[in-house]
């Protein structure tokens, strides 16, 4: 991801990037106690439509890491949850940044 700020912004308009960034605000947390909760179910869900919004929007690592939360919540490996979890905040920041959107 270049390292200019708010780039997402200008290659999508602010609008598009304004919606991505509010799904990122609303389904993070979502995806967070989910986990919390053991509720594998609605964890790969949210992770699921998460990814897809990163990936639309070019943000890989988080896309990757939400897909590694999808797979870990379809095999119900909470153990495999641990490590991507703990990352997960830092990259949903990443990418809020990158939408012009500070840390969320």
């Amino acid at each position: 991801m270049p390292n200019d700020q708010a780039f997402l912004a200008a290659r999508h308009g602010p609008v598009l990037a304004a919606l991505c960034a509010d799904e990122l605000r609303e389904r993070h947390p979502r995806i967070q106690a989910a986990a919390a909760a053991g509720d594998f179910g609605a964890l790969q869900a949210e992770a699921h439509a998460l990814r897809g919004v990163a990936a639309n929007f070019g943000l890989g690592a988080l896309a990757e890491d939400l897909l590694a939360v999808e797979t870990a919540a379809r095999r119900q490996d909470a153990s495999g949850l641990h490590g991507v979890l703990n990352r997960l905040p830092a990259e949903v920041a990443k990418a809020l940044a990158a939408l012009g959107q500070g840390k969320g």
